[in-house]
């Protein structure tokens, strides 16, 4: 095949480095804009009345029983996953405070995976005070439904003294 004359062969080699270079402008746009999304998330998430929750956010924290690992990450997610190993089953992402006596005593985490001719899996963790950040029980009381304790210097916020 015959090649092009210099002034065709200049510009198809300018009209390929304005695509690459529009590329390239583009995927790091798409990353300043999932950057954007990201913050704009963690910015709107309910961290209580005085951002006491705030430590918690970007940590993991887990509990292990007879079969599984439970992982309960605040803000985030939760999952499951056997103790022999095997990839991570979604319990739940972060959905809403859902406390009785308080709004702050309760996390929903929900929209996990589907059971088998099931609903979706969710999980409610109770958050009670205590001296360190600790996922310190769960259980699944319904089918799908998993109830998790969690004790945090952060839920201390309106226990008088005393009683600490």
């Amino acid at each position: 095949m015959p090649g092009f004359d210099d002034e065709t062969q200049a510009l198809i080699d300018a009209a390929s480095k304005a695509s690459d270079d529009h590329s390239k402008v583009h995927g790091e746009l798409s990353d300043k804009e999932r950057e954007l999304r990201d913050i704009e998330k963690e910015l709107s998430v309910d961290l209580g009345p005085d951002e006491e929750f705030f430590p918690l956010q970007g940590h993991c924290y887990e509990y292990t029983e007879r079969e599984y690992v439970y992982k309960l990450c605040p803000f985030d997610k939760v999952t499951q996953r056997s103790k022999n190993g095997g990839s991570e089953t979604s319990l739940g992402t972060w959905g809403r405070w859902n406390g009785e006596s308080s709004k702050y005593d309760r996390m929903l985490y929900d929209n996990g995976e589907k059971c088998w001719n099931g609903p979706a899996r969710s999980a409610s963790v109770s958050i009670q005070c205590g001296i360190e950040n600790e996922l310190v029980s769960s259980s699944e009381p319904n089918r799908c439904e998993y109830a998790m304790e969690f004790h945090s210097p952060a839920a201390c916020r309106h226990i008088e003294h005393d009683e600490l």
